[in-house]
This record gives C-alpha cells, sequence and structure tokens, in this order.
C-alpha cells in the first residue's frame, strides 16, 4: 500500500454551509423575516456585510427541496438593492442563517461599497481615427479633439446586474490613447472582492491514455508489457 494519498476531483469552495431550502424547511413560516447569507460574500469581502432577509418563501416540494423561489430585501455590501428574487443556485450547499443575537452585529457596515464610476467615452482605434481626419479634409470640417473620441455604451455582465443603480459614467480624468489605461484598475478588481474568478480548462480531446503515477504501479504495468520468455 502507498503512504502518498492522492485525491481525485475538483474541491467545491462554495461548498461550505447548507441549501437554502434545508434552513428555511427547519424554520417557523419558512424563515420569514429571518436573514441568511452566503460564504462566498463574506469570504470575498469580509468589512462588507451582505445578507437578504426572508419576505416570501415558495418552495418546490420536490424530493430534494433544490426548487423553488424565494423574494427578499437583499442588501449586497452594505448597501440595499430592494426584494428580489431568488431562484438559482439555491441548491449550492454554502448558505448560513444569521441567529437572532447576531442580527445586529452582523448587520452593522461602517464602510458600504461605494459607487462605480467608469468612463463615459473611449479613445477611437488608430485605424479609425485617421479615416475620420480623412473624412474631415473631404468635407471641409474642421478636425477637433472631440472628434478622437466615442460615447461608450456599458454592456454588464448578467452577475453585476444588480449593481447597475450604482455604477456611474463620467469623463476620465485622466485621458490616453487605450480605454485600459484611463479606468482604474482597483475599481474592476473591488467587483470579485479577494477572490479573482478561475478559468477551468475543459479536457483534453482525443483518446483515453494511462498515465503511472507511483513506481509500484509503474513497475507493474512494465512488467504486463515485457513478453514472457520462451523456455
Amino acid at each position: 500500500m502507498s503512504s502518498a494519498i492522492r485525491f481525485i476531483g475538483n474541491y467545491d469552495v462554495n461548498a461550505q454551509g447548507k441549501f437554502l431550502w434545508e434552513i428555511l424547511c427547519q424554520l417557523r413560516k419558512l424563515g420569514v423575516g429571518r436573514i441568511v447569507t452566503k460564504n462566498e460574500w463574506a469570504r470575498k469581502w469580509p468589512t462588507q456585510p451582505s445578507y437578504v432577509r426572508i419576505v416570501r418563501a415558495q418552495p418546490a416540494m420536490d424530493r430534494w427541496l433544490f426548487g423553488g423561489k424565494v423574494w427578499g430585501e437583499w442588501t449586497f455590501r452594505g448597501r440595499d438593492l430592494g426584494v428580489y428574487e431568488f431562484a438559482h443556485d439555491l441548491n449550492r450547499s454554502d448558505w448560513r442563517l444569521i441567529h437572532r443575537h447576531e442580527e445586529k452585529e452582523f448587520t452593522e457596515c461602517k464602510q458600504p461599497m461605494s459607487d462605480i464610476t467608469l468612463p463615459s467615452s473611449f479613445p477611437i482605434p488608430p485605424l479609425q481615427n485617421l479615416f475620420a481626419k480623412r473624412a474631415c479634409e473631404k468635407a471641409g470640417v474642421p478636425f477637433t479633439e472631440e472628434r478622437k473620441r466615442a460615447p461608450l455604451d456599458l454592456c454588464i455582465d448578467p452577475e453585476f446586474e444588480m449593481l447597475k443603480p450604482f455604477i456611474k459614467q463620467a469623463e476620465p480624468a485622466k485621458k490616453s490613447t487605450s480605454i485600459y489605461e484611463e479606468v482604474d484598475p482597483k475599481v474592476l478588481l473591488d467587483l470579485y472582492g479577494n477572490e479573482l474568478p478561475v478559468k477551468v480548462e475543459a479536457w483534453n480531446v482525443g483518446p483515453a491514455t494511462f498515465t503511472p503515477r507511483f513506481s509500484a504501479t509503474e513497475m507493474k504495468v512494465r512488467e504486463q508489457k515485457t513478453p514472457p520468455k520462451n523456455v
């Protein structure tokens, strides 16, 4: 028996709590008025509490209590988002109930999330800038600095759709030829908190192969591949 232990599989970091329905089904009135939170929020923004105060719960009554809808007053990083409907990711075992005697201390937030300020315009690419100059020369119109920029229409990822009321646009204080130099990277990194997103690579395409990991196994494979000698 090998002394080394090798664990196979992916560890789910969002599996440090309970299912939401596992919590609500054990409370009176399905937890109406109680506060629940996700451990993921606490890991990303430990000083800015995020929680949901249950307003209404409608379980799907499936066998494993995975489905259903929950309406709650959502406070995200100390900012009130209003009443939201939660119907996805309720079966992730990452929810936690805030007890009555912990609610006051947990909901206190000294420094809530600030508004997210992004540029309202961006510099056009060099080739488009050259075409704009030629078009102005042909039309007899003076080419000004304002023509080097175009209005920026934000396309918000569904993951951050709830933050739309707090996203503001303004002219950047420092203008450059690249929009990446005009946006403060701290503003974008703050959206992910202390945990940056990780890209998971897909399985390699090709025939199945066997790669020995231990010396004992490798020796056995070599012995099997070696043809027997005729005596």
